[in-house]
């Protein structure tokens, strides 16, 4: 196989900014924007909520008072009957509020997930191969989970909180000027407080997520790698590698949830210091006759103050959820804002091409390894061209070129004498079908697999593609046929057959130009002559790249192409070739002298 399959991993670790979190409040408040009408309701549902708690707390002390100092039984059930009625508006208002945030964290969240997904299919190969697949995951679900979660809690508490600390602010100031100003000490103690430790806790919750991608990615890899994991007898090494990684993110996790969970009791410390001043405070006056203050209003003023504490707190308890979504919220965003591939100004439509292939002095570095060096090949209508070579010489690359999956740095690639780069990339891969070593299915009927190649083909054009690929045969020996659904990579299905899948999946398109990537490397030599024979046939009429490392399997092409260390250093057809007794000679005898 290509070493250019398998990139080095040199992955990339997101550095993402933690200072500027207005901007990342903004962002998700820029989803949220779409849902005004919600919020509108939530926000005078809130408004009614607050209002009513705070005449029924007031009524509170006039009880105390007016009614059951001064023995007034009757009037004193009536108040207790418009409190009740009152708290019980209050709670059903409430109730529907925070069914209306639910339903908008979770509008929200699968909005962000969409733009996640969406731009995950137009990124550049190049992406992909310097991240972790379980660190893409991990942003998708883990990340988009977290922020969900503190919409529907911490969003609804800082939304309604705010309101009912405004509300219950100006009701406890216009009671008592004294208190209030006590009550104040404590949360503008604990936001100093939470201040100097927020630059602590935003640096371990980072952490926290990258360990997470890290403990998904090994999950990721040994769940997709178990049989080789098994055959080897990998298992003790496999659980210690991820006993190790499940450690370090259990350390991380513990460090964020330590340094976050210190904050409310911290508050909560306040919040009782406050409470006692209060009361001291309220004591002295009513015993010195100054301030006007009454048992009552002491009685309703405390109230307010878990009223106004009380949203205050539960923010606080939820500290580490609004820091964790917020970290998990700049991994998202860094991940939309990846810049996707992108046609070049003034690209153009291209649907046929008679499949004239030119390289034109095409040089590619990988990061900083060289992978071709001015490469030159000319590919006219109908003729295979064979790429041989050791592994890692580059032959997988100059296709990838081919099909502009990476940006060409030097050179030209030319279809008919066009720039590929010029076209339109979903148009010039219509027209340039690969057929990859390692065939990929997804979870789906075998009919929808084949059709992949092409979305709007015919149950009847399917049926003919899978015959013209020689998988009709074994299709129709399955139970339910085409409609049988694949499991994961169809792993029910042999390596030939599925090879042979992707072959119909080839026929359906119709393509002019087709690459065959090493297609028989993986299949064994009883299988190989079916394979043969679909690809023989599939090539007809086709501009055709053959990857090979089985030499037998192009000895037919019109040209073969020796590339080695990334240059072409030899040329020709099979038998002039073997003639030269140069490189080319060497690796096709090799391949005899092995099987002796």
């Amino acid at each position: 196989m290509d070493m250019h399959k398998r990139v080095p991993r040199n992955i990339h670790r997101e550095k993402v900014s933690l200072g500027d979190w207005r901007q990342t409040v903004a962002r998700i408040w820029h989803y949220l924007a779409t849902r005004r009408r919600q919020l509108a309701i939530v926000f005078l549902l809130t408004i009614v909520t607050t209002v009513v708690t705070i005449v029924g707390n007031r009524l509170n002390g006039v009880v105390v008072d007016s009614y059951i100092s001064k023995n007034k039984l009757r009037m004193l059930l009536i108040v207790c009957a418009s409190m009740a009625g009152m708290y019980l508006i209050s709670s059903v208002f409430t109730y529907f509020q925070n069914s209306i945030i639910i339903k908008v964290a979770q509008d929200t969240s699968a909005h962000i997930r969409r733009d996640v997904f969406a731009n995950l299919q137009r990124l550049p190969m190049r992406y992909f191969d310097t991240h972790d697949n379980g660190d893409v995951m991990s942003r998708l679900t883990n990340d988009v989970d977290n922020i969900n979660t503190a919409l529907m809690q911490t969003f609804v508490q800082l939304f309604t909180g705010i309101i009912s600390v405004i509300g219950m602010g100006l009701a406890m100031l216009l009671l008592s000027p004294l208190l209030t100003a006590i009550t104040l000490l404590s949360p503008i103690a604990t936001y100093f407080f939470s201040r100097r430790i927020a630059k602590v806790t935003q640096k371990v919750f980072m952490t926290q997520q990258q360990a997470l991608g890290n403990l998904n990615t090994q999950i990721e890899e040994s769940v997709s790698g178990k049989q080789l994991v098994q055959l080897f007898d990998h298992s003790e090494q496999t659980m210690a590698d991820f006993n190790r990684t499940n450690a370090e993110y259990t350390k991380a996790a513990f460090r964020a949830q330590s340094f976050s969970s210190v904050i409310g009791p911290f508050n909560n410390m306040t919040n009782n210091l406050a409470y006692v001043l209060i009361t001291a405070a309220g004591a002295i006056s009513i015993l010195t006759g100054h301030g006007g203050i009454t048992v009552g209003i002491i009685f309703t003023f405390l109230i307010y103050l878990r009223n106004f504490t009380g949203p205050i707190n539960n923010v606080l308890n939820l500290i580490n959820t609004l820091q964790l979504s917020l970290v998990s919220a700049q991994r998202v965003f860094s991940l939309i804002d990846e810049q996707p591939e992108k046609d070049v100004p003034g690209a153009v439509h291209v649907t046929q091409t008679a499949g004239n292939v030119t390289f034109d002095h095409v040089s590619f570095a990988y990061e900083t390894r060289p992978i071709l060096r001015d490469v030159n090949l000319t590919a006219k209508q109908g003729e295979v061209v064979a790429l041989v070579g050791p592994t890692g010489a580059g032959k997988t690359t100059i296709m990838n070129l081919l099909t502009n999956l990476y940006p060409l740095q030097q050179g030209k690639v030319l279809l008919d004498g066009r720039d590929v780069t010029t076209i339109k990339r979903q148009d010039l891969r219509k027209l340039v079908t690969v057929v990859q070593q390692e065939s990929f299915l997804f979870s789906m009927s075998i009919r929808e697999n084949i059709r992949l190649g092409r979305l709007d083909a015919t149950d009847d054009e399917v049926v003919v593609a899978a015959k013209r690929a020689n998988a009709d045969f074994f299709i129709s020996q399955l139970p339910d046929g085409y409609e049988t659904v694949l499991s994961e990579n169809a792993s029910s299905l042999s390596q030939g057959q599925r090879q042979l899948l992707s072959i119909a999946r080839a026929f359906i398109t119709g393509a002019p130009v087709l690459v065959l990537d090493e297609a028989t490397a993986a299949i064994d030599s009883n299988t190989e002559a079916d394979v043969q024979t679909a690809m023989t046939a599939l090539m007809v009429d086709k501009t055709s790249f053959v990857i090979a490392h089985r030499l037998s399997t192009i000895q037919r092409a019109n040209q073969i192409l020796v590339i080695n260390d990334g240059q072409v250093i030899e040329k020709g057809t099979h038998a002039s070739l073997l003639a030269k007794q140069g490189f080319y000679a060497g690796l096709y005898n090799s391949q005899f002298d092995t099987q002796k």
